[in-house]
């Protein structure tokens, strides 16, 4: 979700063979929904994901400031004040963030930002990527290959030996 207030618009993490994509919606204000920014890369191009939290100190002084002014509007003009005081809850919720950070092997970094109640989601979503580079860097890995070959190969031997030397 991109904030509390709008919580139809959500975005998408989705993995396809060895593809991951990313879809995020835009939005004006953080309420006003303006399309969706999409990016798609293999998981050859992912070198590492991680997760951030942290507080922005802006977003919660300006969440502070206009819950404020909400309660003391709340005499004078009762929309208005009520108004204030959900933008002020809605910016106090949103200065808690997660970040996805997604690094790619040329060191470009995707962040995408996650509310705190999704914390879990962004957390696996991040060990999710983590397993399929690690698949990934299995099947490239030229010696680990080679020694699954290499032991097969023993174990088919291992048993010609045994075959032979149970019919003598």
């Amino acid at each position: 979700m991109t904030s509390l207030f709008t919580f139809y618009l959500k975005g998408e993490i989705k993995s396809e063979q060895n593809f991951i994509s990313f879809k995020v919606p835009n939005t004006i204000l953080g309420l006003i929904p303006l399309g969706a920014q999409t990016e798609k890369f293999t998981i050859s191009q992912i070198a590492s994901t991680a997760t951030n939290t942290r507080l922005s100190l802006k977003y919660l002084l300006l969440g502070i400031l206009l819950v404020l002014w909400g309660f003391s509007g709340l005499t004078e003009s009762f929309l208005l004040g009520l108004i204030l005081l959900l933008l002020g809850i809605n910016n106090v919720v949103n200065a808690f963030i997660i970040n996805l950070v997604v690094t790619t092997t040329a060191g470009q970094q995707k962040i995408i930002s996650f509310l705190i109640f999704d914390k879990q989601k962004a957390n696996q979503a991040a060990e999710q990527i983590n397993a399929m580079i690690a698949g990934r860097l299995d099947d490239t890995n030229t010696r680990q290959q080679t020694n699954r070959v290499i032991d097969a190969n023993a174990q088919q031997t291992d048993r010609i030996i045994d075959a032979i030397n149970s019919n003598k």
